[in-house]
């Protein structure tokens, strides 16, 4: 399986911006380790790109935690991402698998269109920025899409795609976005590609990057002015895990210690069990306090 990475590009000198991101291994990492479903796993890859990106575009710290609602069997996707191109996440019900509508995937019956699609950037400083937009399509794409132009006020082009069987074989996503003083050509030319973006999994199957860029950008003029390892990755630790029993309070507990006597924690982004005597509960217990 060839290797993950994002590119930062300019196009039609600099009238427009894109992120182009090989997502596979990404994809096939949570497939792996939350048991997914097809369905899931198109549903929960495409989020994972698009997250990735947003990421991406933060400039040195902080996280981006995109949540879609959208009240399908799949129930809540999440997703948080980092500006070093680390992305996790989950999605409530990974086993859920529907019936193929036209040959493909019924992503957007299995996540819903009666929700919403929320975003928070957390950029390290003052307090988070939140963007919230209903869901268009539950396609996915289509939402990012409406989130960028509805939150932001960036007209931007998304694609999205995962080509899965019983692992994934392609993943790949890729954000347009025009520039302030673009000229209507410029504009032109953009939704000219506009049609050649969808399938994008298929598109970017079995080539690297850089070919990727031809295929899809090639009219543009595209330029690589920046490059990003990006991979699914889960920052979760023992120390964080008891931060999190502490800051439960002292009731809630006391409650655990006499009732269950031990605790077992699992992380929902990677599936690592922790576990907790009673005497270590006490000793978080004597913290708390």
């Amino acid at each position: 399986m060839k290797s993950d990475g994002l590119y930062h590009l300019t196009l039609l000198d600099g009238q427009a911006r894109a992120l182009l991101i090989d997502s596979t291994r990404m994809v096939e990492t949570a497939r792996a380790i939350h048991g997914l479903s097809r369905t899931a796993t198109a549903a929960l890859g495409r989020h994972l790109t698009a997250c990735a990106m947003l990421g991406a575009m933060l400039k040195n710290d902080g996280s981006v935690t995109a949540t879609v609602k959208g009240g399908g069997p799949l129930g809540t996707l999440l997703a948080v991402s980092k500006p070093d191109g680390s992305v996790k996440g989950y999605v409530e019900n990974p086993d859920v698998e529907l019936p193929r509508v036209n040959g493909k995937l019924a992503v957007g019956d299995a996540v819903g269109r009666h929700g919403r699609l929320t975003i928070i950037k957390d950029l390290g400083f003052g307090e988070p920025y939140m963007g919230q937009v209903n869901l268009v399509s539950g396609e996915l794409a289509e939402d990012y899409a409406m989130y960028f132009t509805a939150s932001e006020q960036v007209p931007s082009l998304v694609a999205l795609g995962v080509l899965t069987q019983d692992s994934v074989i392609s993943a790949a996503g890729l954000i347009v976005q025009m520039l302030p003083g673009a000229s209507d050509d410029a504009l032109s030319r953009v939704e000219g590609i506009a049609p050649n973006l969808k399938g994008i999994s298929q598109t970017m199957d079995g080539v690297d990057l850089d070919e990727g860029v031809s295929r899809l950008l090639g009219p543009l003029s595209p330029q690589v002015i920046g490059k990003l390892d990006t991979r699914y990755e889960c920052d979760c630790s023992r120390d964080r895990v008891e931060r999190a029993l502490i800051s439960m309070g002292e009731d809630e507990l006391v409650s655990l210690i006499e009732e269950q006597g031990c605790a077992e924690v699992g992380c929902q982004f990677c599936g690592k069990i922790r576990q907790f005597t009673g005497e270590q509960l006490t000793q978080l217990l004597e913290k708390a306090r």
